[in-house]
C-alpha cells in the first residue's frame, strides 16, 4: 500500500490512433498479437485514458455533488426542501458526451435498419413478378442497398456501443471515488448505521449497474421513433392491417415497463440480503481464528445458508419473471406476424413475398427494440435507479466535521489542548444510556505529558476520540492547537512492507525513520526479519506478535511530525522491559518536547508524568501529579502505591526481554525463520547480503491460464442438476429451435401457395375464400371443411385455412416450450449457483487457518462478492444468450440450405475464418478478463483496510494519501476493463464482416439463381443471412463473454477445492468419552510445529509433562513460538510428535472433539454485530441465568445492566461501540459459560487496567480452580504464583519449573528475565514465588499419603537435564522428562 508516484504502465496507443483506426479499433491489433503468443501480466496493460483517471473523475463528480448539497442548503428550513439528486449531478458530468452518441444509434436503428427492408422488398418483388418492372441493374442496385445496409451497420453500432460502455465505465470509477472518499469522513454515528459489508456491496455490485445500464438508455427514445417511421411505411405496404401488430407491440411495452418495476423492487431486494451476507462473510472470515477455536464452524456455516437462502428467495421470483419476459420476447414477433397477417387475408387481402418479408423485416427491427431494448432500458434504468439511490443515501450519511479554515500550524509553544466543561455521548449506542463522558476540564502544554488512567469502559478511548474530533461535545469546548498525531489501542496493520506501514504514505526520510525505529525499539526485530523492514506482513499484521505490531503502531505516530501526541495504552501489548524503554526513548525521549497525552494501564510510568487524570464512569475522579493524587488518600492513589511494586511485576510479563536480544537471544539463533514460517512468507532464504538486495514479494492472487476447461463447464451444470435434467433442457432446447424455424418455413410455403393461388386467379371475389362479416360467420367451418382436402400433400400448397391452422398450433407451442425452456434452464443455473456457493463456503470454512494468513480478506470477499453475483444474474443471461442464438443460427443455415444448398457454399470457407479468429481472440480475451478479476481485489482490500484504521488516517490527515492510493488501484482495473471493452468491440466488428461477407454473397447468388427459386425462397434466405448480421457477433461475442463469466464459476471451484483441515468429527470408535478431558493432563511428546511444509519448524522437539488442575505460565521473547504452542494445542496447524490429553492423542480425535474442550479467551477480542446475547452466545445453547453468571464472573453484569437493553443491547460491527477492554472482558466470559476442564489465556488482559486484571485473576482462580489453566501474560504478577513456568526461546523449551526454584538458580534465563525488571521488582516478584510456592507446600502436606509421599507425585518441574545443571540444581529433586534438544 504505498503511492506509484513514478510508475507507469505502457502510453495507450488509443491516444495516437487516427479516426479510421480509432473506428474500428485497429489500435489494438498489436496487443492482441501480443496477447496471443504469451500470458497477459498486469505490466503488459495500457495506461488509462487521459479522461478516465479516478482523480479527475471523481473530482468532476465530486463538483456537481457538491452543488446539489449547496442548493439544498439555500433551501433553509422550508417545508418542501429539495434532496440533493446523484442523478442529476451524473446527468451534469456525463450527460453531453452521453447525449451526442446518440446520433449513432439514431443513424443505425432509423436509416439503415429501415433502407434495408425497404431494399430487400423490391429485390423480393423483383424475384416474384415475371413482367417486373424492376430491371436487373435495379435489382443490383437493391441488392447493394442490402448488403451496405449490413456493413454501414457495423460502422455504428460498435463505436456506439462502445461509447455508451465508456460512458458507463467513468460513471463507475467516478462513483466509486466518490464513495471511497466518503467512507473516509463518514463520523462515528454513520458508522454505527452501516457496515463493511454494506459499502463493499456498493462498490462491487450497486455501482457496476452503471456499467450495463447506460448501454440501452437511447432506446427509450430511438425505439418509438423507430416504430412511427416503421409504421408509416407499414401503412403504405400492408395498409391498416398493420395496426393490429402495432396494437399487440403496444402492449407489450407497458407489460414490459410493469416488468422493469417489479425487476427493480427484486434488485433492492436482493441487494439488501445480499448486504447481510456480504456483512456476515466479511466478519467471518475476519474472526476464523476465534471461530475455529470456539468450534463455531458448523453454526457459522448455518448463519451463511440462512442468509444465502433468503436471497436465493428474491433470485428465484427475479428468474421466474426473467423466464417469462424471455419467453414473451422469443414469441412475440411470431405472434405480432401472425395477428397482422390474420387481420390482413381477412380484410380481403393476399399475402405476397414481397409484403411479408418487408412486413416481417420491419416488424422484427421494432420488435427487437420494443420488446428487448426498450424494456431492457426500462428494466436497466430502474435498477441504476435503484443502485443509485443507495449511494444516494450512503453520500448523504453524517460527515465527521472538520474545520473548513485550514488554519496555519502555530509554532510549538503556542500548541495546547484545552477542555472545559466537556459532556459526551457516543452518537452509536442508540440507547437511552448516561453520558459517555460527563463535564471534564483540563489543559496541557508543550513538554508534559498528560497521563488518562482509569477502569475498563470509564472513557478514556472515548476522551482521545473528543481531541481527534472523532466525537462532538454535547455540552462544553474542547481546543485543540496543533497537528495531531495518534497510536490507536488496537493496533493497525494494512497487508504490505514494514516501512510502508510506518510510513503510511510519507515521504521517505532516512534520519527521521532510523530515529523512529530506534526509538520503537525495532531495529532489532528488522535485524532478524527475513526483509529486514521491508518484509511483508499480512492483512492485520498476520506476521508480527502482539508487541510487535503495538511498536509498528506507534512508530507510525511518531513518524508523523506533529505537535500533539496521543498514544491509546502503547505499553500494555508490549513486555515491561520494552515498554519502559518506549516510555523512556520514544515517549519521554523522541517526543520530549510535544504533548504527550498517554492512555495507560501500567501505572509504573505515572511517577514520571506531569499530570495524571482518573476516570471513574466517565467522570474525573482525581487529577493532578502523581505526588498530589497520592496525598489525597483516594483509594485510587493507595493502589497505585500498591501498584508500584506490580508495575515492576508488569516488567517481569515481559516474555523473554524483547531489547535483551544481544545477550539472549544470540546464543539461541535467530527467529526470522519463525517469522517467516508464522506468515507463510513467500520471501526465499539467502545470505544476509542477498535479504538486503531482494524485494519483497507479495503472495498474489492465483490466476489460471489458457482457456476455461470443459470440466468447469461440466461441473456447473452438473452442480443445477441430474443428468436426465441436463437432458431434457437439451431436449426442450431443441424442440423449441425447430417450432421455431418450422414457424418462418411453413410460412414461407404458405406464402408461396398464396402468390400462386393469386396468379392463377384462385384468389378472387368468387373463390372458395369468403371475407368473414357478420352474415357469414356461420359459414366459415363449412366453407374450411370443403376447400381443406388434407391429401398427404396438404402441406406443400396449403390452402388458407390450413396456412393460418398450423401457424397457430406452431405459435402457441413455441410460447409453451420456449416458457418450460426457460423456466427450467434458468432454475438450474440457480441451484447451480446455491450448490457451487455452498461448496466454497464449506471449504472455505473448513481451510486450514494458514490460508486466512496468507490471502486479505478482500480477496476471499471478491469470490463472495463479485464472483457469486456474476454467477447469480450475469451468467445465466449470457450462457442464455449463447445457447437461443446458437440454436438460432443453426436453424438459419438449415433454411438457406432448404432454399439452395449452394447457399452454404460460403460458410464452409467463412466458417474457417470464424474459428480460428475466435481462437487469436480468446487467448487474448481470457487473460484480459482475469486480470480484470485479479485487479479487482486490491480495491476491495484499500477500502477495508482504510474502514479498519480510518481513525489514524483522519488523525494523520493522510485521507489524500490513501484516496490517491485507491485512485491508483482504480486505475489499473480501469486500465483493465478498458482493454476487455476494446478487444470485445474488436471481436464483434471482425465477425460482424465475416456476417455482411456472407449476405453479400447469398443476395448476389440468390440474384444469379433468379431462375431457380421463388421470390418468397429468396426472400427467406436474404432475410435470414440479414438476420444474422448483428445476432452471430452478438452471440459469439456472448459465447466468449460467457468463458470470461465463466471463470467467476473457475474461481469459485478453485476456492471450493482448498486443502481441507482434519476431520471435524472424529471417526468411530475414536471418539472419546462425553466427561473427557476427566482431569486435564497434557504431555507433549517430542513435538515440533511447522505452518508450512517446507519451512523450518518454529516449536522444536518439545518434550514435558503438565498434571491436571495445574497452572502454567508461558513466557519468551517475541517469537519464540508461545502462541505457536497455543495453536498446536487447538491444532490449527498440525504438529509433529504427540500431545497428549487425559491419555488420548489429540491428534487421533476430531477437531471439534478436541477444540470444544478447550476454552480460549484470545489476544485480539472479537465479537460480531448484533445483540450482546448473541456475542456470548451465538447458538442459544444456555440460559439468562448462566449468561448473567458469566457476565458476573467476568467484571460486565454492573455495566450492561445500565444498558437499556440489557442482553439484548445492540453491538455494531466489531463490537466498535464497546471498549477494547470489555470486549476482552465479553470474551473472558464466554470461558467462563463453556466450563471446560483446560483453560488457555493469550496475553488475554492486556487491555485492561491492573486493578480489573486482578480481578479477572482471582475470577480465574476460583471459576477455574479445578482446571488446567496456560497463561501467556505480559504481567509477571499474574504467572508468578503459577504452579511451573515455561520458558520457550526459538521454539525450543528451555526451562519448565516452578518459578521459585528457576529463581533460585543465577543461570537461569528466567533468573535473568526478572533481575532485568530492576531490584525492587525482582525482590518482590521472588517473594511472591516464595509465598505461592510455600502455599502449595503447606497444601500438599496437608494431603500427604503415608503409602505415596505427596499425592504420589515428586514435584515434577520437567527441566531438561543441561538445563538444569547449568543452574546448579541437584537433578535428584526433579522428575525428568526426556531430555530438551538445546
Amino acid at each position: 500500500m504505498e503511492l506509484n508516484r513514478n510508475k507507469k504502465l505502457n502510453p495507450n496507443p488509443r491516444i495516437k490512433a487516427n479516426f479510421l483506426s480509432s473506428l474500428v479499433f485497429w489500435w489494438i491489433n498489436p496487443f492482441m498479437s501480443y496477447g496471443a503468443k504469451k500470458d497477459l501480466e498486469v505490466s503488459d496493460l495500457y495506461d488509462v485514458m487521459p479522461g478516465d483517471n479516478s482523480e479527475e473523475l471523481g473530482l468532476r463528480l465530486q463538483r456537481e455533488w457538491d452543488n446539489q448539497l449547496a442548493k439544498c442548503n439555500r433551501g433553509g428550513n422550508k417545508p418542501k426542501k429539495p434532496k440533493p439528486s446523484l442523478t442529476k449531478a451524473l446527468i451534469k458530468t456525463f450527460g453531453l458526451k452521453f447525449f451526442l452518441v446518440g446520433i449513432l444509434v439514431f443513424l443505425e436503428e432509423c436509416v439503415f435498419k429501415i433502407g434495408q427492408p425497404i431494399c430487400l422488398g423490391q429485390l423480393v418483388y423483383y424475384f416474384g413478378s415475371d413482367n417486373s418492372t424492376i430491371t436487373t441493374t435495379q435489382a443490383y442496385l437493391y441488392a447493394t442497398g442490402v448488403v451496405l445496409g449490413s456493413g454501414l451497420y457495423t460502422f455504428t453500432h460498435h463505436p456506439f456501443f462502445f461509447s455508451c460502455q465508456h460512458t458507463g465505465m467513468q460513471i463507475r470509477i467516478a462513483a466509486c471515488s466518490l464513495v471511497y472518499k466518503k467512507c473516509l469522513l463518514l463520523s462515528q454515528k454513520a458508522l454505527g448505521q452501516t457496515t463493511i459489508g454494506q459499502m463493499v456491496n456498493i462498490m462491487s455490485n450497486d455501482v457496476n449497474r452503471y456499467d450495463f445500464s447506460v448501454i440501452f438508455l437511447h432506446y427509450l427514445w430511438v425505439g418509438p421513433l423507430q416504430t412511427l417511421i416503421s409504421m408509416v411505411i407499414l401503412l403504405h405496404v400492408i395498409g391498416p392491417s398493420c395496426l393490429v401488430g402495432l396494437a399487440v407491440l403496444i402492449l407489450f411495452v407497458p407489460l414490459q415497463s410493469w416488468m422493469g418495476k417489479v425487476f427493480s423492487k427484486l434488485r433492492l431486494e436482493t441487494a439488501k440480503r445480499t448486504d447481510n451476507r456480504i456483512r456476515t462473510m466479511n466478519e467471518i472470515i475476519s474472526a476464523m481464528r476465534v471461530i475455529k477455536m470456539y468450534t463455531w464452524e458448523k453454526p457459522f456455516a448455518k448463519l451463511i445458508s440462512d442468509c444465502r437462502r433468503k436471497e436465493i428467495d428474491v433470485i428465484r421470483r427475479t428468474n421466474y419473471f426473467r423466464a417469462l419476459n424471455m419467453s414473451l420476447f422469443f414469441t412475440s414477433s411470431k405472434l405480432i406476424i401472425f395477428l397482422t397477417f390474420l387481420v390482413f387475408i381477412f380484410t380481403g387481402n393476399h399475402l405476397t413475398a414481397e409484403k411479408v418479408f418487408v412486413t416481417v423485416s420491419l416488424f422484427n427491427n421494432i420488435r427487437l427494440i420494443m420488446t428487448l431494448f426498450f424494456p431492457g432500458a426500462i428494466t436497466m434504468a430502474a435498477e441504476a435507479r435503484v443502485s443509485t439511490k443507495r449511494i444516494e443515501n450512503f453520500l448523504l450519511l453524517d460527515e465527521i466535521e472538520k474545520n473548513s479554515k485550514a488554519n496555519p500550524r502555530p509554532a510549538l509553544s503556542d500548541c495546547l489542548i484545552e477542555l472545559n466543561q466537556l459532556t459526551v455521548k457516543w452518537p452509536a449506542a442508540g440507547e437511552k444510556e448516561d453520558n459517555t463522558l460527563t463535564d471534564i476540564s483540563f489543559n496541557v502544554r508543550p513538554g508534559q505529558v498528560f497521563a488518562i488512567v482509569g477502569q475498563v469502559g470509564c472513557g478514556k478511548s472515548s476522551l482521545l476520540n473528543v481531541i481527534l474530533g472523532e466525537l462532538f461535545p454535547a455540552k462544553g469546548t474542547c481546543r485543540v492547537a496543533g497537528k495531531v498525531a495518534y497510536a490507536s489501542q488496537e493496533s493497525w496493520i494494512f497487508s504490505g512492507t514494514v516501512r510502508q506501514n510506518i510510513l503510511c504514505g510519507l515521504e521517505y526520510d532516512l534520519k527521521r525513520y532510523k530515529k523512529v525505529v530506534k526509538a520503537c525499539a525495532l531495529d532489532k526485530d528488522f535485524s532478524l526479519f527475513p526483509n529486514g523492514d521491508q518484509t511483508t506482513v499480512g492483512e492485520r499484521g498476520v506476521s508480527l506478535s502482539g508487541g510487535q505490531k503495538a511498536r509498528v503502531n506507534l512508530a507510525r505516530s511518531l513518524y508523523v511530525d506533529a505537535d500533539i501526541y496521543l498514544m491509546d495504552d502503547p505499553l500494555s501489548a508490549v513486555d515491561t522491559h520494552v515498554g519502559r524503554h518506549l516510555f523512556d526513548k520514544a515517549i519521554n525521549g523522541y517526543l520530549r518536547d510535544k504533548i504527550r497525552v498517554l492512555v495507560t494501564h501500567q501505572l509504573q510510568y505515572l511517577k514520571d508524568v506531569d499530570q495524571i487524570l482518573i476516570l471513574k464512569a466517565g467522570r474525573i475522579e482525581a487529577m493532578g501529579s502523581y505526588k498530589e493524587i497520592s496525598n489525597s488518600g483516594l483509594d485510587i492513589a493507595k493502589t497505585i502505591d500498591d501498584e508500584e511494586l506490580d508495575q515492576e511485576d508488569d516488567n517481569l510479563t515481559r516474555s523473554f526481554s524483547e531489547c535483551d536480544i544481544e545477550s539472549s537471544i544470540s546464543r539461541c539463533g535467530s527467529i526470522s525463520n519463525s517469522v517467516r514460517q508464522r506468515v507463510g512468507s513467500v520471501a526465499s532464504r539467502s545470505s544476509a547480503k542477498e535479504k538486503k538486495e531482494e524485494k519483497p514479494t507479495f503472495a498474489e492472487e492465483s490466476r489460471s491460464s489458457g482457456s476455461v476447461s470443459l470440466k468447469v463447464y461440466w461441473e456447473y451444470f452438473r452442480s443445477g442438476g441430474s443428468c436426465i435434467s441436463l437432458l431434457l433442457m437439451t431436449l426442450t432446447c431443441l424442440v423449441t429451435q425447430i417450432l421455431f424455424s418450422g414457424s418462418d418455413f411453413w410460412l414461407t410455403l404458405w406464402t408461396n401457395a398464396e402468390e400462386l393461388r393469386a396468379r392463377q386467379g384462385n384468389v378472387s371475389e368468387n373463390s372458395s375464400f369468403l371475407t368473414i362479416t357478420e352474415t357469414n360467420v356461420s359459414n366459415v367451418t363449412e366453407e374450411i371443411e370443403e376447400i381443406a382436402p388434407f391429401s398427404g400433400e396438404w402441406w406443400k400448397e396449403p390452402d388458407t385455412y390450413t396456412g393460418i391452422y398450423v401457424f397457430t398450433i406452431l405459435i402457441v407451442c413455441v410460447f409453451i416450450f420456449s416458457m418450460v425452456r426457460t423456466i427450467h434452464y434458468f432454475l438450474m443455473c440457480m441451484i447451480s449457483s446455491i450448490n457451487l456457493h455452498n461448496r466454497m463456503f464449506q471449504s472455505i470454512i473448513r481451510a486450514p487457518l494458514l490460508f486466512f494468513d496468507q490471502n486479505p480478506v478482500g480477496r476471499v470477499l471478491n469470490r463472495f462478492t463479485k464472483d457469486i453475483g456474476c454467477m447469480d444474474e450475469m451468467l445465466p443471461s449470457a450462457f442464455f444468450d449463447v445457447i437461443t442464438i446458437s440454436l438460432t443460427a443453426i436453424g438459419i443455415l438449415f433454411l438457406v440450405g432448404l432454399v439452395n444448398p449452394w447457399l452454404l457454399l460460403p460458410i464452409l470457407f467463412l466458417s474457417v475464418i470464424f474459428v480460428n479468429l475466435r481462437q487469436f481472440y480468446l487467448k487474448t480475451a481470457r487473460d484480459v478478463k482475469r486480470l480484470e478479476a485479479t485487479t479487482r481485489s486490491p480495491v476491495f482490500t484499500h477500502l477495508s483496510s482504510s474502514l479498519v484504521g480510518l481513525t489514524t488516517l483522519r488523525a494523520h490527515q493522510c485521507e489524500a494519501i490513501f484516496q490517491q492510493i485507491f485512485d491508483e488501484c482504480q486505475d489499473v482495473h480501469s486500465s483493465a476493463w478498458y482493454m476487455f471493452l476494446s478487444t470485445t468491440r474488436w471481436f464483434g466488428i471482425w465477425l460482424d464482416w465475416i456476417c455482411v461477407t456472407y449476405v453479400g454473397c447469398v443476395t448476389y447468388a440468390c440474384l444469379g439463381l433468379r431462375n431457380s427459386m421463388t421470390g418468397s425462397e429468396a426472400g427467406l434466405a436474404i432475410s435470414s443471412a440479414m438476420a444474422l448480421t448483428g445476432m452471430f457477433q452478438w452471440g459469439v461475442r456472448q459465447s466468449a463473454e460467457v468463458e470470461n463469466q465463466m471463470t467467476s464459476v473457475e474461481r469459485v471451484i478453485e476456492y471450493s477445492r482448498l486443502p481441507s483441515e482434519a476431520p471435524l468429527d472424529s471417526i468411530t470408535g475414536k471418539k472419546p468419552p462425553e466427561t473427557w478431558p476427566l482431569n486435564g493432563n497434557i504431555e507433549f511428546n517430542d513435538m515440533s510445529l511447522r505452518y508450512i511444509e517446507a519451512d523450518q519448524p518454529v516449536l522444536k522437539n518439545i518434550t514435558c509433562s503438565i498434571r491436571a488442575n495445574e497452572k502454567i505460565g508461558i513466557v519468551g521473547r517475541t517469537g519464540a513460538g508461545k502462541s505457536s504452542l497455543i495453536a498446536s494445542l487447538f491444532r490449527l496447524a498440525e504438529p509433529d510428535g504427540q500431545i497428549i490429553i487425559d491419555g488420548i492423542d489429540s491428534k487421533s480425535i476430531g477437531l471439534h472433539d478436541l477444540r470444544s474442550k478447550i476454552a480460549i479467551i484470545p489476544q485480539d477480542p472479537v465479537l460480531f454485530s448484533g445483540s450482546l446475547r448473541k456475542n456470548l452466545d451465538p447458538f442459544g445453547q444456555y440460559s439468562d441465568e448462566a449468561l448473567w453468571n458469566s457476565l458476573e464472573g467476568a467484571k460486565l453484569k454492573d455495566m450492561v445492566k445500565e444498558l437499556s437493553a440489557g442482553l439484548e443491547a445492540n453491538m455494531t460491527e466489531g463490537g466498535a461501540n464497546f471498549s477494547v477492554g470489555q470486549r476482552q472482558l465479553i470474551c473472558l466470559a464466554r470461558a467462563i459459560l463453556r466450563q471446560n476442564r483446560i483453560l488457555v489465556l493469550d496475553e488475554a488482559t492486556a487491555n485492561v487496567d491492573q486493578k480489573t486484571d486482578s480481578l479477572i485473576q482471582l475470577t480465574i482462580r476460583e471459576r477455574f480452580r479445578d482446571c488446567t489453566v496456560l497463561t501467556i501474560a505480559h504481567r509477571l504478577n499474574t504467572i508468578m504464583d503459577s504452579d511451573r513456568v515455561m520458558m520457550l526461546d526459538s521454539g525450543y523449551l528451555k526451562e519448565f519449573g516452578e518459578p521459585a526454584v528457576l529463581l533460585e538458580n543465577p543461570k537461569s534465563m528466567f533468573y535473568s528475565l526478572v533481575e532485568q525488571t530492576g531490584p525492587i521488582v525482582a525482590s518482590h516478584l521472588t517473594e511472591m514465588a516464595k509465598q505461592a510456592s510455600e502455599s502449595r507446600r503447606s497444601k500438599r502436606l496437608a494431603t500427604v499419603s503415608p503409602k505415596n509421599g505427596i499425592n504420589g507425585n515428586s514435584i515434577n518441574l520437567g527441566l531438561c537435564p543441561k538445563a538444569s545443571q547449568e543452574q546448579g540444581l541437584d537433578e535428584s529433586e526433579f522428575e525428568l522428562i526426556e531430555s530438551c534438544k538445546l
